[in-house]
């Protein structure tokens, strides 16, 4: 037996195939597909969680806490720094233990930019950073740039699972 739909217009039953029933909605435009996500996701819970992570990322880096900071970075999440990728969070820990022990002074001012969902579980967010009292080798020690992160919902918790920043180039 034929798969069908049974449709009633004005008190009279009508029968469709299936397939002949699709192309018919599709091809009068009664249907669509709707492809958009956007305004499916990301909502108010979601967005207040993701702040409140970059609030806690400034904490913990500000309180030199390489740990708290990580902790904030999912288990398998990279991270891009002066050429070098690392992956997973204890690489990341040690990247920030390090940063830390060379500038027991930095402190840091986040400012997030803008925060677009890609889906309800992954979302990707820009913004500058500003970091004073830093040391890298040079006489500058106030550096800043951008960064964008990809965080992802695991377990109901978001994560930093991509963190690329770069520096602004410094006029003479």
């Amino acid at each position: 037996m034929q798969n069908t739909i049974i449709l009633y217009l004005n008190n009279t039953r009508m029968k469709f195939a299936i397939p002949f029933f699709l192309i018919v909605l599709f091809l009068t435009g009664c249907a669509s597909v709707d492809i958009t996500v956007s305004t499916q996701v990301g909502g108010d819970k979601d967005r207040a969680a993701i702040q409140q992570m970059l609030v806690d990322w400034v904490r913990a880096y500000n309180a030199y806490d390489a740990k708290a900071l990580a902790a904030i970075y999912a288990k398998d999440a990279d991270l891009s720094d002066k050429m070098k990728l690392l992956k997973g969070r204890e690489a990341i820990q040690r990247l920030w233990q390090e940063r830390f022990d060379k500038n027991p002074n930095v402190k840091t001012k986040q400012t997030s930019l803008e925060v677009r969902f890609l889906s309800p579980t992954l979302a990707l967010e820009t913004g500058y950073w500003e970091d004073v009292n830093r040391e890298d080798g040079d006489n500058d020690k106030r550096k800043n740039g951008m960064w964008t992160c990809v965080h992802q919902k695991i377990g109901g918790k978001w994560l930093i699972i991509s963190d690329r920043g770069w520096t602004q180039e410094q006029s003479e």
